[in-house]
């Protein structure tokens, strides 16, 4: 979980305006309990609706939590998390509303979110390789069907994975 720590320590969570209306200092230590989850803690992404996102629409914790979802990825961490963390991922890069706030602020959050994801694309397909689980499979190649500028490269892991991915992705 090291890396998890050294991504929450670099960003000042205590500035994110969360959107249960406090700061999103709070969202670092359930950013923590999940990269300490497993199947019996029966922890997962609902933490952090009305948080993070609501509904479809990503509030201003989103762009860190995306930074630490991907520090998690290259963590060693339960296999479960790593699922609830892609599945998190998802919603994040996947959304495509905002706070009110942040439209305010001249803020485009979706964008920020798939920009902060950008680095971490050879993780996702990492994973989608890894052959640890279908579901986490299916949803680090949903996020780089979102991220990935190069289409020809996301096709082709797409052939390559074959059985990796459901057979919806395939």
């Amino acid at each position: 979980m090291k890396l998890v720590e050294l991504e929450i320590a670099l960003h000042d969570w205590s500035r994110e305006h969360c959107a249960c209306g406090r700061s999103a200092e709070h969202v670092a230590e359930d950013l923590r309990r999940l990269a300490r989850a497993d199947e019996s803690s029966g922890l997962g992404t609902e933490v952090f609706e009305g948080h993070v996102f609501v509904s479809s629409f990503v509030h201003e914790p989103a762009v860190p939590v995306v930074s630490v979802a991907l520090a998690a990825l290259a963590d060693d961490i339960s296999d479960y998390a790593r699922t609830r963390f892609l599945e998190l991922l998802l919603f994040l890069v996947g959304d495509d509303g905002q706070s009110e706030r942040a439209a305010q602020a001249g803020r485009n959050l979706a964008a920020e979110c798939v920009v902060a994801a950008e680095p971490g694309i050879w993780l996702l397909y990492s994973e989608v390789f890894s052959g640890r689980r279908v579901d986490s499979a299916a949803y680090a190649y949903e996020t780089l069907s979102l991220v990935e500028k190069d289409e020809d490269r996301l096709e082709l892991a797409r052939a390559a994975a074959g059985e990796l991915l459901p057979g919806d992705l395939r």
